[in-house]
């Protein structure tokens, strides 16, 4: 009895140190996402005190909830510790080096959202690719004197058209899974509310592409990584090429990302003559090698402790999702829901639910969780399908998430690309395209009155 009693005050004590520890490092960072976050968390913990639910209630669903966010963890520590290696071994730079010479720089906005989808679809994470093509394409922007917030709404445009519309795409088959439709029939389904948006923000970036130019004339940059790297094409590209042929075999990308770092890391010992000490340091820390030198402006950052700002909010969002859950919040907003008559109005409801989940949820898998079980009983007693309601789910929760400043959803990518969300969000074409489209073809095309 008393070991238990023990065991008990000191997972309070844990708990309570912990949450301190979140705090100080959020006043100690400055770090305003975060902190709104955690004050949330603390207000609705207070609130659920006084809805009867105990201190040990809301200890033990936060910590459940709080475990949850490991596997997100590990994937950041992964997307951290990738990039670094990267640019160790010679793989960014390379691709900085070829990328100049050969990307064309009248349709540099184009390019940077097509090769992202097609990378995300091959990839299947937002994040992943984020990290991987994405860091790549932002060291060749910061070469030109281009709109580096417009190259990055360019790239989160292009990495949510995978992670939407991947078959090992994380949130397709969650929404697949949830709602009990095959993972190809959702994506065949996707097709037809994706050709329009993806045409429209095609048709959008060319036309930027026009006005904000790549200039590369008179570029010293490839002579200067061509005198710091050894870019001998057998080799440097073989983390890249790694990464792809495993996604296409399908392999859990946090395995394919772990066998890319050793690649990159025995690439640069041997081809880049750099120390293993170095480079677990890059690893950790970052590349930081040419402090003061004009590389240091496109060729740095990456590392496990870059991605601390988005681990943190992953950790207080898992929090908040327990408080949330234990406060039934989902039977509330479905209580919401009313006056529903048309197949648009439905859709505007969801949106307007995926909206608060992506909110109060904070990341993308419980915003299409909660979305979804709000949702659920209102499609099945207006008469409509599980594939129209998996449809609706995708163009709805899984991309309003990137809207909303304090989803991880939002606040990683821009972290990783070092944008600003309030510009680069408004130009990420593709997010918004999508439900409006969607919407639009509603509101023209169907007007069966809902039962």
């Amino acid at each position: 009895y008393i070991t238990i009693i023990w065991g008990e005050f000191m997972k309070k004590v844990l708990f309570f140190i912990s949450v301190l520890l979140l705090i100080s490092f959020v006043i100690f960072t400055k770090f305003t996402i975060g902190g709104i976050i955690l004050a949330i968390y603390v207000i609705l913990s207070v609130v659920a005190t006084r809805r009867n639910l105990t201190l040990d209630e809301i200890i033990d669903i936060s910590i459940l909830y709080g475990k949850k966010s490991s596997l997100v963890i590990i994937l950041f520590i992964f997307i951290g510790s990738l990039s670094a290696t990267w640019m160790a071994c010679g793989t960014i730079p390379g691709l900085v080096y070829y990328g100049l010479k050969f990307i064309n720089p009248n349709i540099f906005l184009f390019f940077v959202f097509v090769i992202c989808c097609i990378v995300s679809s091959i990839l299947g994470s937002a994040f992943a690719s984020t990290g991987i093509i994405g860091v790549a394409l932002m060291a060749i922007a910061k070469t030109s004197d281009i709109n580096l917030n417009l190259v990055g709404a360019a790239i989160i445009s292009g990495v949510y058209f995978g992670d939407r519309w991947s078959p090992i795409s994380v949130s397709a088959n969650l929404v697949s899974s949830l709602t009990g439709v095959s993972i190809f029939t959702n994506l065949r389904n996707m097709v037809k509310s994706t050709i329009v948006p993806f045409i429209l923000t095609s048709i959008l970036y060319l036309g930027l592409s026009r006005v904000f130019t790549l200039d590369i004339t008179e570029n010293l940059l490839p002579n200067m990584i061509m005198a710091n790297y050894n870019l001998d094409i057998r080799f440097i590209f073989l983390p890249l090429v790694a990464i792809i042929v495993l996604s296409i075999l399908k392999v859990n990308v946090k395995i394919s990302m772990g066998i890319s770092i050793v690649m990159a890391t025995l690439i640069a010992m041997f081809l880049q003559n750099e120390k293993l000490f170095d480079i677990l340091n890059y690893a950790f820390n970052g590349f930081y090698k040419f402090n003061g030198g004009e590389l240091e402006k496109i060729i740095k950052g990456g590392g496990v402790v870059s991605m601390a700002n988005a681990t943190i909010v992953i950790v207080i969002s898992c929090l908040l999702v327990g408080i949330l859950e234990k406060m039934e919040i989902l039977s509330f907003l479905k209580s919401k829901i009313r006056n529903i008559d048309s197949r648009a109005n439905l859709f505007a409801n969801m949106f307007g639910i995926g909206v608060i989940s992506s909110m109060i949820g904070c990341n993308q898998t419980v915003s299409i969780i909660m979305t979804e079980q709000v949702m659920e009983e209102v499609y099945d007693s207006r008469g409509l399908s599980r594939e129209d309601l998996t449809v609706d789910l995708e163009n709805s929760a899984v991309i309003l998430n990137g809207f909303i400043p304090w989803n991880s959803s939002c606040f990683v990518p821009c972290a990783i690309l070092e944008v600003a969300f309030y510009i680069a969000i408004p130009l990420a074409f593709f997010l918004s395209l999508i439900p409006i489209c969607t919407f639009i073809q509603y509101k023209i095309a169907d007007r069966r009155a809902l039962k």
